[in-house]
C-alpha cells in the first residue's frame, strides 16, 4: 500500500521504547502516581515549548487543531465581547474548515464582524482584530507570507493574530519568525506521526480568551478535562524526532515532490494548482481535465495508492473547496488530487504512482472524450 494522504493524518511514530509508559494515572492527583505523570506531562510540555518558541505557561493542550482553532477564535471573540466593543474576524476564503466554521458561527451570533477576503485586500480598522492566517494552505501547500503579520501589527499594533500550523509545525522549520509576531498558534499531532486526539494552541501571555468548557482548572483554566498525558508526551518524541531530522527529510520530501510534479510534463493538459508564492513540498496539488478527481481516488485505492481530493474534514461537507475558493474554473478544482507525503514515502512508490496514475487518466480520458 502506498500513502500519500499525509496531510490528512500520518502514520504514528512507535511509542520510545526506552520510555517507560506508566504515567496513566491523573497528572492532577497528589499520589505517587499523579506525580509520575504530572512530570511527563512537564517533560512534554517543555519539549514542545522551545519547539514552538513560547514560555511553558503559554502552551494549552487541545485535542487536535479543530479544538484549538475553535478556542481561539471563538475565546478570543467572547474574551471581547466582555469588553463591550466591536471585534472584527479576517479570515481567508481557501482557509480550513476548523477556521471558517468558527468565524462563521461567530458572525452569526453577533459576537464580531467578519471580513472573508484574501490577506492582499485586507484593510485593518482600528480596535479589536483577529485575523486568521494559515501557515502552510491544506490543499495547494502555499507558505504564508513570512512578513505578513508583522506587517498587519504595524498598520494595527492592537491587532491578534492567530496561525494556523497544522501543516506547518514539525515541516517548515524556517519561519521562526511567525512564532515571533504571532499571539496563537495551533497545531494537531496525527499531522506530523503522533497519534489523533492531541493537538495544542499556543496562546501569548496577556491575550485573553475565555473558555469554551467549564469544569477543572487544568491548561490554565482554558481546557478542562484530564489531560491526555501518553498522547502528548509521544507527540513531544514526534516532533522531537521531526526537528532532529528535519534537513534529511526535507531534501528527500522535495525531491518526491518534484518527481512527481513531472507529470505535467508528460500528461497534456495537467497542471499544478497553486496561489503565487513559496510552497510547502509537503503538499501537492495537481489537477487533470477530462478525469474527475474522485473517480481517480477510488481507481488509484484499488491500485494500493491512498491519497485525497482536498481536506478529509471536508470530504463529507458540501463546503466550497480551497481551489474553487482561490478562483480556480470548476473543471479544474473536481480533477484535482491532492498528494501529500512523509519520510516514509520512497521513491520507487513515487515511480509506481507516476505510472499508475498516467494509465488512470488516460483511461477516464478516452471514456469522456477529452481531447
Amino acid at each position: 500500500m502506498i500513502y500519500l494522504d499525509n496531510a490528512a493524518t500520518t502514520p504514528p511514530l512507535p511509542f520510545p521504547a526506552h520510555e517507560s509508559a506508566d504515567f496513566f494515572a491523573n497528572p492532577s492527583s497528589p499520589h505517587k502516581m499523579g506525580i509520575v505523570a504530572e512530570r511527563a506531562l512537564t517533560r512534554a510540555r517543555a519539549t514542545l515549548s522551545e519547539l514552538l518558541h513560547c514560555a511553558p505557561k503559554e502552551l494549552v493542550f487541545t485535542s487536535g487543531g479543530t479544538e484549538a482553532n475553535n478556542l481561539a477564535i471563538l475565546g478570543y471573540a467572547l474574551a471581547q465581547a466582555k469588553k463591550s466593543h466591536g471585534l472584527t474576524i479576517f479570515a481567508e476564503p481557501w482557509a480550513h474548515p476548523s477556521i471558517l466554521a468558527p468565524v462563521h458561527w461567530a458572525l452569526e451570533q453577533g459576537l464580531a464582524r467578519g471580513i472573508i477576503s484574501p490577506a492582499g485586500e485586507w484593510r485593518i480598522p482600528g480596535g479589536a482584530v483577529l485575523c486568521c492566517l494559515s501557515h502552510v494552505n491544506h490543499e495547494t501547500g502555499n507558505l504564508m507570507d513570512l512578513d505578513l503579520p508583522a506587517s498587519i501589527k504595524k498598520a494595527n499594533p492592537g491587532a491578534a493574530i492567530l496561525v494556523d500550523g497544522a501543516q506547518g509545525f514539525c515541516k517548515d522549520f524556517t519561519a521562526t519568525q511567525i512564532f515571533r509576531d504571532m499571539d496563537f498558534y495551533t497545531f494537531s499531532g496525527h499531522k506530523f506521526h503522533a497519534c489523533t486526539g492531541v493537538g495544542g494552541l499556543v496562546v501569548r501571555n496577556g491575550i485573553k480568551l475565555a473558555p469554551l468548557m467549564h469544569g477543572g482548572a487544568q491548561e490554565n483554566n482554558l481546557r478542562p478535562g484530564t489531560e491526555n498525558t501518553a498522547g502528548i508526551f509521544h507527540m513531544a518524541h514526534a516532533a522531537r524526532f521531526l526537528h532532529g531530522h528535519r534537513d534529511a527529510h526535507f531534501s528527500k520530501i522535495s525531491a518526491l515532490c518534484r518527481g512527481l510534479s513531472g507529470i505535467t510534463d508528460t500528461i497534456p493538459g495537467a497542471l499544478r494548482n497553486q496561489l503565487p508564492g513559496p510552497l510547502s513540498p509537503y503538499i501537492l496539488n495537481l489537477s487533470f481535465p477530462g478525469a474527475k478527481g474522485e473517480v481517480l481516488v477510488h481507481m488509484l485505492s484499488e491500485k494500493g495508492i491512498c491519497l485525497s481530493m482536498g481536506a478529509a474534514c471536508k470530504s463529507r461537507r458540501k463546503d466550497k473547496s480551497a481551489l474553487a475558493a482561490m478562483g480556480y474554473p470548476k473543471e479544474i478544482a473536481e480533477s484535482a488530487l491532492r498528494f501529500s507525503f512523509s519520510h516514509f514515502n520512497t521513491p520507487e512508490e513515487i515511480q509506481h504512482t507516476l505510472e499508475a496514475l498516467t494509465t488512470c487518466v488516460n483511461q477516464l480520458r478516452k471514456i469522456s472524450g477529452y481531447k
